[in-house]
């Protein structure tokens, strides 16, 4: 084993043990979780980051998706296991309904900002990687595929981190700006293959997508918004955001 890796070992098992310390109020269930969320997760895919680049030139966009697609709702599927197995109520995840007034314009208000965010890197230039613009749907197939993984990124990305992990970080430390700060850091490490940019830009939106699951105690507005703001970037404003 080379020298960078055995750092990289020794680094992600300092970060995991710190993070099982630092969220040890939680039950155990949730406490393996939010620990793997916040330091193996994003240190594994930001290792994966080249290797995804290699792979995206030669799979297919829809096996691309596909593959996001089925990664979102393992992850989804091990937050509900692990809600089971500690107790927690689906008012704990977010699963429940705002007031029809409030739930539209919280959707609405959350969907404008993360547009507003999306079209101001556009405005001062920001430059996308290859990997984004090798993500872009181009075919009729590749756009309905590209559909339905942004359905699966709306449900399952907040279900993940403003539904569980939100609730997590605000169990263990009380505060709503610790909270937020670090599932949307988590969020933004995880859009690595987006560079540096691209990643600070995806925990600006965690932020705002954290909004309205603090303002209303439901994630169900930020998923819309979520789905939403990922379908129009992807088949409808793509192109302009590329500058193509």
């Amino acid at each position: 084993m080379s020298d960078r890796r055995v750092l990289f070992v020794a680094i992600l098992g300092v970060g995991t043990v710190a993070a099982w310390l630092a969220v040890a109020r939680l039950p155990l269930p949730a406490r393996a979780l939010t620990a793997f969320l916040l330091v193996p997760l994003p240190a594994l895919m930001r290792w994966q980051t080249r290797r995804a680049e290699s792979l995206a030139e030669v799979v297919p966009r829809t096996g691309l998706y596909l593959g996001s697609a089925l990664l979102l709702w393992t992850l989804a599927a091990l937050v509900g296991v692990t809600a089971a197995a500690a107790h927690l109520s689906s008012a704990d995840l977010g699963l429940t309904a705002p007031g029809l007034g409030p739930g539209i314009a919280w959707t609405a208000g959350t969907f404008v900002a993360s547009a507003a965010v999306l079209v101001l890197g556009r405005l001062v230039r920001v430059a996308e990687t290859p990997m984004v613009r090798r993500l872009i749907p181009v075919t009729g197939v590749e756009k309905v595929s590209f559909g339905a993984l942004s359905l699966s990124a709306g449900f399952a990305e907040e279900l993940i981190f403003r539904g569980f992990l939100l609730w997590a970080l605000l169990q263990a430390s009380s505060s709503a700006a610790v909270s937020v700060v670090a599932s949307s850091v988590v969020f933004g490490i995880l859009h690595a293959y987006q560079d540096v940019s691209g990643a600070a830009r995806a925990a600006v939106l965690g932020a705002i997508l954290a909004t309205p699951v603090l303002a209303t105690g439901s994630i169900l507005p930020s998923m819309v918004a979520h789905a939403a703001f990922d379908l129009t970037s992807g088949l409808v404003l793509a192109r302009w955001l590329l500058g193509d």
